[in-house]
């Protein structure tokens, strides 16, 4: 009684520890089954074990129920593992487990139903007080049981033969199984052997010590056994054998997942009537011997695309006897390849409306302003707000940064934000990385400004404005969402070149404007030089001339001295009126061609003492660009009036006609002969350039002493609204 207590407690035991290293090891195939194996053994021994030291009647109905049903799960669980091990895991269904539970479930049923248990189970006490099993059922269980031994052992056996070079290691779990097997067979046989144990409880536990050493010692479970029907079968290419009629002769699962059919189904059809779409596929080839070829497919109502090939079989006499035809589904690669190139073609369309945005863009708000709205509606973003460096804090220890564009933005939140300090938290987090950076808690984040906070946004993406070649900064961009997903690696990507792009064209920006500027006060200089200065130094060399006269004792006309001092002063005045009206700012997309005209008349000619008019038709129809260059014309062609002609009145005119547009300035002045005149001198070869750019024709008629008259005759746009109706608000 001793040597059977120490022998299941030391079976309980072992029991432990083959679920112990199968629960280690449950990503290994068949580890699942190991562990329902084990769970069952020590249920098994258990019960063993209670009835050995608490017998009674009802204990030993109990403890043989309980050891019926147990051992029913481990002979299952063995031939599971055996299934799972073999890469059959594919048979483990509802159907299989559902059939596998049938057995116990009708043992459980007859051995507590009356009268049932007492024609099919009879419990006896022999061979030391243990408990044994003898009736009718207990050899259909023995049969039962001996099955699930045998498949689960022929499987193992078929799987180790097919190996190339099978380890003599792997005979363990052989080994292991042929214990039930043998100790089921001398059952089926009433063969009873003296032992103080069910001898079908140690043949199982030598069978989990099996396995778990090989799992725990030699990792044989982790190697998972890969014979070549079962790699074939289950490839991810989808393969169909033809005979030489061109009928399906056999398909894999991946070809019935392609065409749509199962294998019964295809079995015997034309491969023209499978593929409606490639109803040539076999003719074609008939005189191939190999070709590769890629087609896209309708298959259950979806395009596949697949790259096909096609190969003859030929037997050991190296005679054709069918085609083998392989499938590779490349649809995931396909659509990956034309996301991949629809993400570019986005990005190369947002990346040109952008360059198109600073190229035509007036002025630098309304640059950012267009951007911004290339950006929201791609990136599903609802906030958009762009920092810029403050230019004219240059070489400041403490540089600030303003709101340069905004959208989506409350006016509170502007006020708030509108300038910030570069060594702020959130410049900092923006800029110091010089990466991008997603705020995913905003609310409880202390770098985030308090006003966005407590905005209803769910997170942020930060972007640095940097020029690459330079690795100077420009500012930041930051782009909120006021609901999940959060920015996603892709889009950050994407969003980072664009926030490049802007980075380059502001700084171009601001190089064109420094640029200009430079040109322009070299400009100023020069016409300072050139008119006013000289008309001031011909003021002070005429009095001072006349001063040395007048101390030498020489006789002058006082009258005749102070008339041409005169008469340089006021040239001066008019020079610098003129100088003063050209610093001034003109918009004519704003106030029209017309407007500036006057405003230029009354600010120039109406000071200097020209009498000055400006008569035109209403509703002249001209496109922007024309405006701008009569504009320019006609500045030239007064600038020319006033410091030359010494003219007493100017006329300009605008007529429209039902082809053209006619502008003509006239004056009253000294004249010239247009055949004598430098070619480059009074800005003619200007205006001549800018008439030609608008496709107009420039006629200049003058005669000395009987004035000039420029008329420029440019064409109608007929699908621009006149610019008075133009300028309405």
């Amino acid at each position: 009684m001793d040597s059977e207590i120490t022998i299941l407690i030391l079976d309980l035991g072992l029991a432990f520890t083959i679920a112990v290293i199968s629960y280690r090891r449950t990503k290994v195939p068949g580890a699942i089954s190991l562990i329902v194996f084990s769970a069952f053994l020590a249920i098994w021994s258990s019960s063993f074990l209670v009835f050995a030291l608490f017998s009674s009647l009802l204990i030993d109905r109990i403890c043989t129920s309980v050891i019926y049903l147990s051992s029913a799960i481990v002979g299952s669980a063995l031939f599971t593992f055996s299934l799972s091990y073999t890469n059959r895991s594919n048979w483990i269904s509802r159907p299989l487990i559902g059939l596998l539970g049938i057995f116990p479930l009708l043992t459980q049923i007859l051995f507590w139903v009356e009268p049932w248990r007492s024609i099919f189970f009879v419990s006896s006490y022999q061979y030391g007080n243990h408990l044994t099993f003898t009736g009718p059922w207990d050899r259909v269980w023995s049969i039962y049981i001996f099955e699930l031994v045998c498949a689960g052992t022929l499987l193992l056996i078929d799987d180790f033969i097919r190996r190339p070079r099978p380890l003599a290691r792997y005979w363990v779990i052989i080994f292991g199984c042929f214990a039930p097997f043998l100790v089921l067979l001398t059952r089926i046989m009433d063969l009873r052997i003296p032992f103080p144990l069910d001898l079908t409880l140690a043949a199982f536990t030598l069978t989990g010590l099996g396995f778990s050493y090989g799992l725990w010692n030699h990792d044989l479970i982790t190697s998972v056994p890969l014979i070549p029907e079962v790699v074939v079968k289950y490839m991810d290419d989808g393969w169909i054998i033809l005979d030489t009629q061109n009928i399906i002769v056999d398909i894999n699962p991946a070809a019935e997942r392609i065409i749509g059919l199962s294998r019964e189904k295809a079995y015997g059809q034309p491969i023209a009537s499978v593929f409606n779409d490639l109803p040539n596929l076999g003719k074609t080839f008939d005189d191939v011997q190999e070709l590769e070829m890629k087609r896209s497919i309708r298959s259950q109502e979806k395009w596949r695309y697949l790259n096909i090939r096609i190969s003859s079989l030929k037997d050991q006499h190296n005679q054709p006897f069918g085609r083998l035809i392989i499938w590779r589904d490349i649809t995931e690669r396909r659509l990956a390849e034309d996301a991949r190139q629809r993400a570019r073609d986005e990005m190369f369309v947002l990346l040109n409306a952008i360059s198109n945005a600073a190229s035509h863009a007036i002025n630098l708000d309304e640059f950012l302003s267009e951007s911004i709205y290339q950006i929201i509606i791609p990136f599903r973003s609802q906030v958009v707000g762009i920092f810029l460096m403050d230019e004219r804090q240059k070489g400041v220890n403490n540089q600030d940064l303003f709101l340069a564009s905004h959208f989506g933005i409350s006016e509170e939140v502007i006020n708030a934000i509108s300038h910030m300090d570069i060594s702020s938290p959130f410049a900092d987090l923006a800029l110091k990385g010089r990466q991008p950076v997603v705020v995913e808690d905003i609310k409880n984040d202390p770098r985030v400004p308090p006003s966005l906070q407590e905005s209803d946004l769910e997170c942020l993406l930060l972007l640095p404005l940097q020029v690459s070649e330079e690795s100077r900064m420009v500012g930041f961009m930051f782009l909120g969402r006021r609901e999940k997903p959060f920015f996603s690696q892709d889009e950050m990507v994407r969003l980072t070149i664009i926030s490049d792009q802007i980075a380059i064209l502001i700084d171009s920006d601001r190089r064109r404007k420094l640029a200009i500027t430079l040109s322009e006060r070299e400009r100023i200089l020069r016409d300072l030089h050139d008119s006013v200065s000289q008309k001031l130094y011909g003021l002070v060399t005429l009095t001072e001339a006349a001063q040395a006269a007048l101390e030498a004792g020489t006789q002058i006309n006082p009258s005749q001295i102070l008339a041409r001092i005169g008469d340089n002063a006021r040239q001066a005045v008019k020079e610098m009126r003129l100088f003063l009206f050209q610093m001034q700012p003109i918009d004519l997309e704003k106030e029209g061609l017309i407007s500036v005209l006057h405003h230029r008349l009354a600010a120039v000619e109406g000071r200097a003492d020209i009498k000055a008019r400006l008569l035109s038709d209403e509703n002249i129809c001209l496109s922007k660009d024309k405006e701008i260059a009569l504009y320019y014309i006609a500045q030239e062609a007064l600038n020319n009036v006033l410091r030359h002609a010494h003219a007493n009145s100017v006329l300009v005119t605008i007529k429209q006609g039902k082809r053209n547009v006619i502008l003509r300035i006239q004056d009253d002045g000294a004249g010239f002969d247009p055949k004598t005149v430098d070619r480059g001198g009074m800005g003619l070869h200007n205006m001549k350039e800018r008439a030609m750019q608008i496709d107009g024709k420039l006629s200049i008629l003058s005669k000395p002493g009987q004035g000039t008259k420029i008329v420029i005759t440019v064409g109608k746009d007929q699908s621009v609204k006149s610019l008075e109706r133009r300028r309405k608000p």
